[in-house]
């Protein structure tokens, strides 16, 4: 059997994982998280699969399922939050004295002793956590203060570890732990005092209070609204504030699995890549006469794009077939601009379904990417319910997967000069994350679609007269994404009817990629490898001995290759070899966020058994 496997052992600086004790056997799913209904811990589980944590599964918290039995088959027990039953307590008590690993966001005050916290029964609201990089799960991760959202309960240390301080808005702050470890009876247990995946989905999509309402003064009502007022502290934006905390998140598991068997998990990007980017383009007006050249210039450079067309008339089918073919993406862009002011979900879902029918009848295609034409953001359901997610779920009715309306502009604002942040080397992504991952509703129930952050924005520069600013945003986010570990997905707008400013940048931006070996890809790419990275399973566990067995099951097709990684060091134990079907490949090294792995990349589609030997 045919099989590509690449391996890279990446080396930094060894997490301690002295004192860890293994709690347990369950084969399939080493992960269990526990979710109530309006605790976001649904999308704790999106969480784990954006970190490559694919070996999880979720259950609604119940007297039924709680069992002390049935939880003491995992390695680690993820408790999203939740008021809890003198039963539910007494069990996850039971299930850490007894040597499990317990990670819990924003607690039950009523357990505070299983964390060695003191209840200080007040709170802070908006305010910033700073990680101890000289704590075992702290190294590797950014000192520099991150922004939280929601709310966090304040306590004193009772015996527990500290890992990360909380700071309020005052001055001078007041600080209270915000991450700690405590060691329990014969396991551990970890406290985010904040409600993580809750911080997670409001630093990506905006105050959920703003949902509807136009405030930064743009006609429009757009997504850039839910980040005004302040929302977003924009000196943090070159350091993807919600993707370290998510950082601060896996380190957590990865110490807590240290005493039990190593976790594989998926790397973010295809291959062993640190960056990537995505181009696109708004048709709007024009004709394929009009876009001909500019898919030429891209064409040349290697590079593929994405055009949203407005209007289906201005293109035939033949040129649509020959850019196709090419592996260029064809997809709909929506005439929003009666809508702009005051878009409701009615309106729009009558705009989408006709685009929809109109490409599909004269192209054959499906629309599985979106952009509006005035970015519209529907801040409301049917019913004029708020909700910040209410456009993406409008896009999943209609089969639309991946949603790119999210944007950099902020040009005439009433929100002050760059509300959204600098613009040039220093942009870096306000909504404080370089990955793509799926929205959230105001409960935390995921929406199938997946939100791409339009980061390199032609307009926000052509209005600024700033060429060499549009090149410069997209130069600073590939190079920290490639020397700083801020590893992005770099999107990037190029409208064809303003092509004449953003000829000269793009294309320095497409010789830039291509010289750091940065794959310029469609929408349509990027959400094919997402999907098929995120179906993908580790399953059949096995650690006897200090070798791990598994399974590796992916079950889409790709055409780009599918990395996962495991501890180069596991228990002061470092791997010796590696086996994938009986083959054994040669390890290459790198480093990664203070931690030290070995990636192995294999041909997506297929079953793996995969056997990792440490001594």
């Amino acid at each position: 059997m045919k099989m590509k496997v690449i391996i890279s052992v990446l080396i930094a600086i060894s997490i301690c994982f002295s004192g860890i004790t293994y709690a347990g056997i369950h084969q399939d799913f080493p992960i269990l998280v526990l979710t109530s209904d309006q605790d976001f811990g649904e999308y704790a589980g999106e969480i784990l699969k954006a970190d490559g944590f694919n070996e999880f599964v979720m259950e609604k918290l119940s007297d039924s399922k709680v069992t002390l039995d049935y939880i003491s088959g995992f390695d680690i027990v993820i408790l999203a939050e939740a008021k809890l039953s003198k039963y539910q307590l007494e069990t996850l008590i039971g299930y850490v004295k007894n040597g499990g690993n317990l990670i819990a966001f924003r607690p039950d005050n009523k357990v505070c002793d299983l964390f060695g916290l003191a209840d200080q029964k007040s709170t802070t609201s908006e305010g910033y956590i700073s990680v101890d990089d000289k704590s075992d799960i702290g190294k590797g991760i950014l000192t520099e203060t991150l922004q939280f959202h929601g709310i966090a309960d304040n306590y004193k240390l009772a015996g527990a570890q500290k890992i990360a301080d909380l700071f309020d808005k005052s001055y001078p702050p007041r600080k209270w732990p915000a991450v700690v470890i405590n060691r329990y009876g014969r396991g551990h247990a970890i406290a985010f005092t904040y409600n993580l995946p809750k911080s997670i989905v409001y630093t990506r999509q905006g105050n959920p209070l703003f949902a509807g309402v136009e405030k930064d003064g743009i006609p429009g009502l757009r997504g850039m609204d839910l980040f005004t007022d302040g929302w977003v502290d924009t000196s943090k934006n070159t350091i993807n504030q919600a993707d370290e905390h998510m950082n601060l998140f896996a380190h957590c598991i990865e110490y807590l699995s240290s005493g039990a068997k190593p976790l594989p998990r998926f790397w973010y990007l295809p291959d062993s890549l640190k960056c990537l980017a995505v181009l696109d383009n708004d048709g709007e007006d024009n004709n394929e006469s009009d876009f001909e050249p500019q898919f030429r210039d891209v064409d040349s450079m290697g590079a593929k794009m994405t055009i949203y067309i407005k209007d289906v008339d201005k293109v035939s089918k033949e040129w649509v077939d020959k850019w196709t073919a090419k592996g260029y993406e064809i997809a709909a862009h929506p005439n929003d601009t009666e809508e702009a002011a005051n878009p409701t979900w009615n309106r729009m879902d009558s705009i989408l379904g006709d685009i929809k029918t109109q490409i599909a009848t004269k192209f054959g295609l499906p629309i599985r990417t979106n952009v509006n034409h005035w970015f519209v953001w529907v801040g409301r359901e049917a019913d004029g319910t708020p909700d910040f997610a209410a456009q993406a779920k409008l896009e999943e009715k209609h089969g639309i997967e991946m949603d790119a309306n999210y944007a950099h502009y902020d040009m005439n604002s009433n929100q002050g000069r760059h509300f959204l942040g600098s613009p040039g080397i220093n942009q870096g992504n306000y909504n404080g994350s370089g990955l793509v991952m799926k929205y959230g509703d105001p409960e935390g129930k995921i929406v199938n679609v997946y939100q791409r952050f339009n980061s390199v924005y032609d307009q926000q520069y052509m209005e600024r007269k700033d060429p060499e600013g549009f090149f410069n945003c997209f130069k600073g986010l590939v190079d920290r994404s490639l020397n700083n570990e801020v590893y992005s997905i770099v999107s990037i707008k190029s409208h064809n009817n303003e092509y004449y400013f953003s000829k000269e940048p793009l294309m320095k931006m497409l010789a830039y990629a291509k010289d750091n070996n940065i794959p310029v890809w469609t929408a349509l790419e990027l959400l094919d490898f997402l999907k098929m990275k995120d179906e993908a399973s580790f399953t059949d566990f096995n650690w006897t001995k200090n070798q791990l067995n598994f399974k590796l099951s992916s079950g889409l097709k790709n055409s780009h290759g599918l990395t996962f990684m495991l501890p180069l060091i596991h228990g002061g134990l470092k791997i010796k070899s590696i086996t994938i079907d009986g083959f054994s490949p040669k390890f290459e090294k790198r480093m990664i966020k203070g931690s030290e792995y070995a990636m192995v990349t294999v041909n997506p589609g297929k079953v793996y058994t995969v056997s990792v030997n440490y001594n």
